[in-house]
């Protein structure tokens, strides 16, 4: 194996190994964008193509895996330290990594979550909130969002907005409505007596993350408590600063029941995830011995590097400048040849006629990371990395408007 850690010799022979044994569907997708890219080094907001050595901007942060960049040396030096004696942990023990960890989490919420759960991914993070909700309100029906995104496991797509993978594993359940986005008449005429939860991911990214109506998030939250429901907002691509405050929910004028996170918790070197909850639910779902039992959720090096992030995060100046370079980022596309949907550093670029795969095709042509968005076909998502210089954005925001012009 190369110093790089390219076990492959090149692209091709990459692309049919991962074909033979994964599965053909990201292979040919990624070829269908023009983005085939096989990440090589990494360093802060790009990432290199290990076989053509072309440098990236990274404006994808997977997700927002990688708020902090790639690798980010305070990240890797928590987790090298933490390996000098840590490891996975016992999940049936109780652990000051892991209290450690739910404790800076429940200071993210200036306390107003005091539960934390943690899971292993953002999908086991809506199974538990979805069960959470459930067995609390002793209703089983859930209202979604169209368009929106869950995760990849039973309850977490069945309250995704794909209806095409609902269908395709026969999880198209009655018990869960789907609304759209910004929808208040839709969102009155499904909340019932019967609504467990409401299960709100906080600006869609497949939708080119849209912006929510003034007083959107305050709506939904009354609708949901006069009919004693419960409110969820999914945080996994929007928390940990992405919007400019640690929570977009805490610029909305609301306190969620339920809060779920995943990705940037692991600093882009780790899983973790995690539920946060509000005092009711939170009493009633951790009077249980296991409230949920799994191997690697809130997993000691995990913890760590989530409370290390959390610290980041919190640390003086750190929302400043995420709020500085989303005015950098709206100032620069003022004027430009497309639409712009903007909560802080989570964007949708919209075209003025383009569709969104020539426009990520050409992006990538010139050096920009970024995807489609899934449901508006003029829309591609676009994230910046939140630790970006002042330099870097500038040279970002000049290559789009160049490429997009």
């Amino acid at each position: 194996m190369s110093v790089d850690f390219a076990p492959y010799q090149d692209a091709a022979t990459t692309d049919q190994a991962f074909s033979t044994h994964l599965g053909r569907g990201p292979v040919d997708y990624m070829h269908a964008l023009g983005t085939a890219i096989h990440y090589g080094q990494r360093q802060g907001a790009r990432v290199q193509d290990a076989f053509t050595g072309k440098w990236y901007w990274d404006c994808h942060r997977n997700g927002s895996l990688y708020n902090l960049g790639h690798r980010n040396p305070a990240i890797v030096a928590t987790l090298s330290q933490a390996l000098q004696q840590l490891e996975v942990g016992n999940l049936f023990l109780a652990s000051g990594q892991k209290a450690f960890a739910a404790e800076r989490l429940v200071d993210s919420s200036s306390g107003m979550l005091p539960g934390v759960t943690f899971a292993a991914s953002g999908a086991e993070a809506s199974e538990i909130a979805i069960r959470a909700v459930r067995g609390f309100t002793r209703r089983k029906n859930l209202v979604s969002l169209e368009g929106s995104y869950h995760g990849s496991t039973c309850f977490a797509m069945a309250a995704g907005g794909n209806k095409e993978f609902r269908q395709r594993y026969l999880l198209d359940f009655d018990e869960i409505t789907f609304v759209p986005y910004n929808n208040m008449a839709a969102m009155r005429a499904a909340v019932d007596q019967d609504t467990a939860a409401v299960l709100l991911e906080a600006s869609p990214a497949q939708l080119g993350f849209p912006e929510p109506d003034p007083g959107y998030f305050q709506a939904v939250a009354a609708i949901c408590r006069n009919a004693g429901a419960q409110l969820i907002v999914d945080e996994v691509q929007t928390g940990l600063g992405g919007t400019g405050s640690f929570w977009f929910w805490q610029q909305q004028g609301v306190v969620p029941d339920v809060v779920t996170i995943a990705k940037g918790l692991g600093g882009g070197l780790l899983a973790n995830a995690a539920v946060l909850l509000a005092p009711p639910i939170k009493e009633w779902f951790h009077d249980s011995l296991y409230p949920h039992s799994s191997t690697f959720a809130g997993n000691e090096l995990a913890c760590v590097i989530t409370s290390k992030v959390c610290e980041m995060i919190m640390a003086e100046g750190f929302l400043d400048h995420v709020r500085a370079l989303a005015e950098q980022f709206k100032q620069g596309f003022c004027g430009a040849p497309f639409k712009v949907n903007q909560n802080g550093l989570c964007m949708g670029l919209i075209s003025n006629g383009e569709d969104n795969v020539t426009m990520t095709r050409k992006l990538f042509e010139a050096g920009v990371l970024a995807i489609p968005a899934k449901y508006d076909s003029r829309a591609i998502e676009f994230r910046p990395i939140l630790v970006l210089s002042q330099e870097e954005a500038n040279q970002i925001i000049s290559i789009v408007r160049d490429t997009l012009g």
